[in-house]
């Protein structure tokens, strides 16, 4: 018996040895940069086999299987049929690929490519170390954006290392520029921006997820396009007409629906006050040459991210969230207050990557972009803000300054936006004054005039 645990003993500690050994050296498999789960692959007799179906739905491929005889894989540029019985596959019905029998094998009605033979029947880079492989669709670069503009045209040419998957071309709102979306693509410095003050007002170039490239075209007059797509190039041509088009604000009326905010010592709801504000200004604002929107038309709630997203994709100028303050302790205190947004690059990187559910690694290109335009956008909003504050001034109400905070309803924003504190609902003499309608007619024309001023508005 004393033998037989020995032996057992013995047994059990080789078994566990190895076992630790495997755990330890095995290698872990990537696909563009994000692991996959440990069951869509093993390692046996030095090579790791890989899921054909986990590979080929990452990479937006479909997989039919013929009785075990035939493999087909199919996508919108890259074909391929493996015959595993004769070990030999075609590429795009034009190339030859012989492999190895050993290099495919089914397990549990499941087909496993080796690393080396999945990235060629799958068009894929390959990196390999002692500790990971990495699977990655093989993106075309960004490499360079060339605008040459004269007096009624402007051509853009954008460089690519090789050909994208798919490019497609989008007018803006109200036709003042084009988006870009390019599938397959990256950008060589994850963000590429210009600034021309001309006929064409930027050229932004930035990561819409890791393997999509966005460039956005922002023009100051209107303008008719032709595309030319050429292997590794995109050559857009730009035709203006006399017609400037007009920028774009996004008011914001704070709280509403279930979201009273504050509330006046007569049950004055700030909710209500920021809503008539807001129609006001979008009012005084009709005769002149500016597109406004407002977050919300009614009493419903809005969340605070999807106001920001409103701004964003309605491509705004200008941000303005309306808001009252309140100071129940001391019912006394008056005045208005400005805020932009407190901004610090890794703070800022950290916040989006939680709020749009990003890894601050793998994501590094999308979250890039999101600091770059915070921190491009902050010295307008400071511009403005003071724009505002000598309006406020002027009307005989106490302006109490222009401050910095993190407000979520300017953090997601990505254009210049402020936070305007019109006053304090808890004041009788103020909440009063906007019962009469006298401050909303008397705010509304502070903005007007703040925003006429900074967009030169004629």
């Amino acid at each position: 018996m004393n033998s037989l645990n020995r032996n057992f003993k013995k047994f059990f500690l080789i078994g566990f040895v190895l076992f630790c050994f495997s755990s330890i050296f095995s290698k872990n498999v990537f696909f563009q940069w994000r692991e996959l789960d440990a069951s869509s692959y093993f390692e046996e007799n030095g090579s790791t086999y890989i899921d054909l179906e986990v590979i080929a739905k990452h990479a937006n491929r479909s997989i039919e299987v013929f009785n075990s005889t035939l493999i087909y894989i199919r996508g919108e540029k890259w074909n391929v049929f493996i015959f595993p019985q004769n070990s030999l596959a075609i590429l795009n019905s034009s190339e030859s690929l012989s492999f190895y029998p050993n290099d495919l094998k089914i397990k549990n009605g499941k087909i496993f490519l080796t690393s080396e033979l999945m990235a060629k029947v799958m068009n894929l880079e390959l990196i390999s170390n002692d500790m990971s492989i990495y699977l990655n669709i093989p993106l075309a670069r960004v490499t360079s954006i060339t605008t040459i503009i004269q007096k009624t045209d402007a051509r853009i040419i954008i460089e690519l290392s090789s050909t994208p998957e798919e490019i497609g071309v989008y007018p803006l709102v109200n036709r003042s520029g084009y988006l870009l979306k390019i599938r397959g693509a990256e950008v060589a410095d994850s963000y590429i921006y210009e600034e021309y003050k001309n006929k064409i007002s930027f050229i932004k170039a930035y990561h819409y997820s890791p393997t999509e490239v966005w460039i956005q075209i922002k023009l100051n007059n209107t303008a008719e396009l032709n595309e030319i797509f050429e292997d590794n190039r995109i050559i857009l041509d730009l035709t203006f007409e006399e017609n400037i088009s007009l920028p774009v604000l996004v008011l914001d009326p704070g709280h509403g629906g279930i979201d009273s905010g504050a509330v006046g010592p007569t049950k004055l709801f700030e909710k209500d006050i920021t809503l008539a504000v807001a129609k006001k200004v979008q009012e005084l604002l009709n005769p002149y040459s500016i597109n406004v929107y407002l977050t919300r038309t009614s009493d419903v709630y809005v969340d605070l991210h999807d106001r920001a997203m409103f701004s964003n994709e309605k491509g705004a100028d200008l941000f303005i969230s309306l808001h009252m303050n309140d100071y129940p302790s001391d019912k006394t205190v008056s005045g208005s207050e400005v805020y932009y947004f407190d901004f610090s690059e890794n703070a800022y990187a950290r916040r989006i990557a939680y709020r749009e559910n990003l890894d601050m690694n793998v994501d590094k290109n999308i979250i890039q972009t999101w600091v770059s335009d915070k921190g491009n956008s902050l010295k307008q909003s400071e511009n403005f803000a003071k724009i505002l504050g000598s309006y406020i001034n002027g009307n005989g109400i106490r302006f109490r300054g222009v401050y910095k905070d993190e407000f979520a309803v300017l953090a997601y924003t990505r254009c210049p936006a402020v936070l305007f504190e019109m006053e304090f609902i808890s004041n009788p003499e103020v909440e009063k004054k906007f019962s009469s309608e006298q401050y909303i007619n008397t705010f509304a024309e502070i903005i007007k005039n703040a925003v006429i001023e900074y967009f030169n508005l004629k």
